[in-house]
């Protein structure tokens, strides 16, 4: 009876280790969750052609990422982290106190690790040449730093990492820009909702930037007097990268009132690399923006006759004439304005 016992005690163990390859068959791969990078599938020869020295490696990371089950498996590692060690199992979520998750990679500007004197006016020299062009087009130029969650909401910080108020990028680079004569707006001051488990604003939060961005550039509004409802619960990026299999977190937050513009371009949800719109009140606007400007953008839009939304990072502004040029970029992301020859 003991070595019965035994025997399938093996023979479960192995069948469980082997459910994740085996239920590719039955189940296909797992799909990508929130900022997941799915690794791309193996190939015995490289674009060159040559032979792909790798391709046992670039199997095993196809494999780790496309797994059956991949996905209620990862949300129950992630529950039983969470519930007995009080952690984060991924390495680009921490866990707060509370239900509040931020995002790995803003710790250095949360710790006061900032980009070096030399790397810093560098950017701010580079700001000052894109201004300068769109200056030199007759239009308005403003920098918009969407500010990281945890240097408004950082109450709720592991912690073991304390807040450490050594100035970091933003507060290194503003007075430098101040010297350059680049215009800008400081949301920092700002109380912007986030919410709680993902690593942007509430649409409440873009709202009041969108007034701060509109009235530094001549064009009062009141998006943030709302009105705002709770929508249907939805899941966080951070939030879903730890359980990706578990549905909604905490409520939408919806603006209320209509918008007065249509799309020219095929918006996918703001993820598209170009959107155009037409149809807000006046004059017309260039924006360069990351992953804020999803929230941003529709009352940016409402605000003007007519504007492009871009995602591109080369900063070159495209032909034609604006009104106003916008750059919006996440405090994060300030490193990536460092010209690459100074890097």
């Amino acid at each position: 009876m003991k070595n019965f016992c035994s025997k399938l005690y093996i023979a479960l163990a192995l069948l469980l280790c082997l459910i994740p390859s085996l239920g590719l068959l039955v189940f296909g791969g797992s799909g990508a969750a929130a900022r997941q990078r799915l690794a791309p599938p193996p190939s015995l020869r490289d674009r060159d052609g040559a032979w792909n020295l790798s391709v046992l490696s670039d199997s095993a990371d196809w494999l780790a990422d496309h797994f059956a089950l991949r996905q209620p498996l990862v949300t129950l590692w992630g529950r039983l982290n969470a519930g007995l060690l009080a952690s984060s199992p991924e390495e680009q979520v921490l866990r707060g106190r509370g239900d509040w998750l931020y995002y790995a990679p803003t710790l250095p500007d949360y710790c006061g690790l900032a980009l070096s004197d030399e790397e810093l006016s560098a950017a701010a020299a580079r700001l000052a040449a894109i201004q300068a062009e769109a200056e030199g087009r007759g239009a308005r130029f403003l920098l918009v730093v969407a500010p990281n969650k945890n240097s408004l909401w950082g109450e709720a910080m592991p912690a073991a990492y304390p807040e450490n108020h050594r100035a970091g990028n933003w507060e290194k680079l503003r007075p430098l820009l101040d010297a350059e004569g680049v215009a800008y707006v400081d949301l920092f001051a700002l109380p912007l909702p986030y919410y709680r488990t993902d690593t942007h604003w509430t649409a409440e939060g873009a709202a009041m930037a969108a007034d701060a961005v509109l009235a530094s550039l001549g064009m009062p509004s009141s998006y943030a007097d709302g009105p705002f409802a709770r929508g249907a619960p939805r899941p966080g990026d951070l939030y879903e990268m730890l359980y990706p299999a578990a549905g909604g977190a905490e409520p939408e937050i919806l603006y209320q009132p209509g918008l007065r513009f249509t799309h020219l371009s095929d918006p996918r949800e703001g993820n598209a690399i170009t959107i155009r719109t037409e149809g807000g009140r006046s004059g017309s606007l260039y924006c360069w923006r990351d992953s804020f400007g999803i929230a941003l953008y529709p009352y940016l839009a409402d605000a003007f006759a007519q504007a492009c939304f871009s995602r591109s990072t080369d900063y070159s502004l495209p032909a034609g004439s604006y009104d106003a040029v916008v750059l919006e970029i996440a405090e994060r992301s300030i490193p990536s304005l460092v010209p690459e020859t100074e890097t």
